[in-house]
């Protein structure tokens, strides 16, 4: 008896051991500083900053944070507080600081307001209030997550006057910290948060909602809360983000990996996964005629099991398809409603992979006439995914699909027809095919339809008419038309020229998932044309694009952390960002990390291994890559010197477009 006791006490004391080892290490990894102002002393009162400040503190303690909280602290409580958790904030994994309360912008500075604030004069409130930039450098300490979140500036009614002058609203931090801190402001620069009628302001409600849905991770979240807070206040209110995350995988979720790394690691393969899948998803619904794919994608989400890259979009067509009325969007075939759990079951099964399943549910579905199931074996079709790849199969799909009423199969059987894509082309009659679509509503269509009188393809080139239907699409919630209508503005084709117009239809693709528009949005802030240069708001969304899958992104990202643009100059993390858009086929990606391993710049050099970088990098149409191989043979660096193949190089490089390479010519003394 005694030795059966000996036995078992040892793993069970081991258990308790180790639970309790984990959780002093979530505690050690996690901390927060909380801070909530309602009651002023000599400012006008707010009601919901305490209640925000303990819904975020109970929130993050749920999630293994250990939390410091301040209520209504003077201006001495507030620095000393701040002084303290700078201390604790060292090498922990994780560190975040919440303010709730008036914020003001003087002098293009941000102030937060303690209790004792004083706002009779300009002097007077910088005196008593705490600069925002404060709060980032108490967090520089932390490895992982450096996280402000402003919840500050709130629409306050019962104001006599305004706090902070004639201005209204936060501007993006400009101190040293930002390059190392995230930021994420409750609104946009310049604009006022929604205090919110309910118990809990509708910045504090996404926010809490988001860290705590299933997976979470930093790089995720502020899509998310933005989407939300967008929706609550019907797009009166958008939250703000700027900085770059350290580790953009790092998960709210403590059941998942406390540390992940960037590239390489579990969290990177996790959210890989999971952006896939998002992909998928949103590919199966996008042309779907029901509100309810759209909420079953965002009820994915909220599982943690997809990315919601395209949650603004799929709220924006849901607001769309309920105004616009019941029969805007009914399918023409009345499915029974058998048919429709199978389309549901199939979209569910073929999220997940499982595509055998889904072709089965679909087939059933489209024998008792189901339109989407007809379009979605289309697309199975299509890519080979669940059957056969056969172009002409999916054209008779979509085919049937169109004539059943489906919008997307009235776009995709325009688009075959429009092309000869496993039927004879007729450019006409798939032009007739796409209006059809889009005079039943769909957004997609409308877009498509801008495309075809931008190309002249089935009808007459026509600019304007373009232009009218992508502003048609952009209003009826069509995402990709966003960003073209924002190209048009640019380059002022079918509509005047304005760049302002276009940066503002940029950043609006950018908020609803459009990785392509983040990209054009960080070349806009990089350019300071359209909008004030913003090194570090570039870098955010280039990396906001890099997490969204885009490889221009990636590499853009990786070019500023090499040349220390904006950015502290980090070789190591530029390899790690050029590595990730080089696996994405990227030639810029190739060139970057072939460069980085030529100078044995944050790795050891290898010409050898930057030699066929530049291959890689120069048959994807890269000008620079041929000329860095030119030098390369010239001076038999990783190769065996050539002079005949440095030669070759330097010509096709200068066939390519780099006049560099012509002096090289001349230099040897060839053409």
């Amino acid at each position: 008896m005694g030795r059966w006791w000996a036995v078992v006490l040892a793993p069970l004391l081991a258990i308790v051991l180790n639970a309790a080892a984990a959780q002093a290490a979530w505690a050690a990894g996690r901390v927060a500083l909380i801070v909530g102002v309602s009651a002023y002393e000599k400012v006008p009162t707010l009601a919901n900053p305490a209640k925000d400040a303990k819904l975020v503190q109970q929130t993050l303690q749920k999630l293994g944070f250990t939390v410091t909280v301040l209520t209504n602290p003077t201006r001495v409580q507030l620095l000393e507080g701040l002084g303290t958790f700078e201390e604790t904030a060292k090498n922990a994994d994780a560190a975040v600081v919440y303010f709730a309360g008036h914020g003001a912008m003087i002098d293009g500075v941000n102030y937060l307001l303690p209790k004792d604030a004083v706002s009779s004069s300009k002097t007077a409130l910088t005196g008593t209030a705490v600069e925002s930039a404060r709060l980032g450098q108490a967090l520089i300490g932390a490895k992982y997550v450096r996280l402000v979140i402003l919840d500050a500036c709130r629409n306050n009614p019962v104001a006599s006057r305004s706090l902070g002058g004639n201005t209204r609203g936060l501007v993006r931090e400009t101190s040293a910290s930002s390059v190392q801190v995230v930021t994420l402001m409750a609104a946009g620069p310049g604009e006022v948060a929604q205090d919110g009628s309910a118990a809990n302001s509708p910045f504090a409600t996404a926010l809490t909602q988001g860290m705590t849905r299933p997976g979470m991770t930093v790089g995720e979240l502020p899509s998310y809360v933005q989407a939300e807070v967008a929706r609550m206040t019907e797009n009166e209110q958008t939250p703000d983000l700027q900085g770059i995350w350290p580790d953009v995988h790092w998960t709210f979720d403590p059941n998942g990996p406390a540390k992940t790394t960037l590239a390489g690691g579990g969290g990177a393969d996790l959210t890989k996964i999971k952006w896939e899948k998002d992909q998928v998803f949103w590919q199966t619904i996008k042309d779907s005629d029901d509100p309810a794919d759209f909420k079953a994608y965002i009820d994915a989400q909220d599982r943690g099991e997809i990315t919601g890259s395209f949650r603004k979009l799929a709220q924006n067509r849901i607001h769309t398809m309920e105004k616009s009325g019941p029969g805007s969007f009914q399918v023409a075939t009345r499915s029974a409603a058998p048919a429709q759990d199978l389309v549901t079951s199939a979209r569910e099964a073929f999220s997940r992979g499982d595509y055998k399943s889904a072709a089965h549910d679909w087939t059933v579905a489209a024998g008792q006439g189901n339109g989407a199931a007809m379009y979605n074996l289309g697309v199975m079709s299509l890519t080979g995914k669940g059957a056969p790849k056969d172009v002409a199969a999916a054209a008779r799909w979509f085919k049937a699909s169109g004539d059943a009423g489906h919008s997307g199969g009235m776009v995709n059987w325009g688009l075959c027809r429009l092309n000869g894509f496993g039927t004879a082309k007729d450019e006409a009659d798939g032009f007739q095919w796409i209006q059809k679509a889009a005079d039943k509503g769909s957004p997609n269509a409308m877009g498509m339809l801008a495309e075809a009188y931008y190309r002249g393809r089935g009808v007459a080139t026509d600019p304007r008419q373009a232009a009218g239907w992508l502003q048609k699409a952009v209003d009826a919630g069509d995402g990709p038309s966003i960003a073209q209508l924002a190209d048009a503005y640019e380059r002022g084709d079918g509509v005047a020229r304005d760049a302002k117009r276009s940066f503002d239809l940029y950043q609006r693709a950018a908020l609803s998932g459009d990785a392509e528009a983040m990209v054009r949005l960080g070349y806009a802030y990089e350019d300071g044309q359209a909008v004030r240069a913003d090194n570090v708001q570039a870098a955010t969304w280039y990396q906001r694009a890099a997490e969204a899958g885009n490889s221009e992104g990636m590499s853009s990202l990786a070019v500023m952390l090499e040349n220390g643009s904006g950015l502290s100059q980090d070789y190591a993390r530029a390899a790690d960002y050029y590595r990730q858009a080089a696996n994405a086929g990227d030639a810029r990606g190739y060139l970057g990390l072939g460069s980085l391993t030529a100078r044995g710049a944050g790795m050891r050099a290898d010409p050898a291994a930057a030699v066929k970088l530049f291959q890689a990098a120069a048959e994807r149409g890269s000008a620079a890559a041929m000329r860095n191989l030119g030098i390369m043979y010239e001076a038999g660096q990783g190769v065996s010197a050539d002079r005949k193949k440095a030669l070759d190089y330097y010509r096709k490089a200068v066939a390519a477009g780099d006049d560099a390479s012509r002096a090289d010519l001349q230099r040897l003394g060839a053409r």
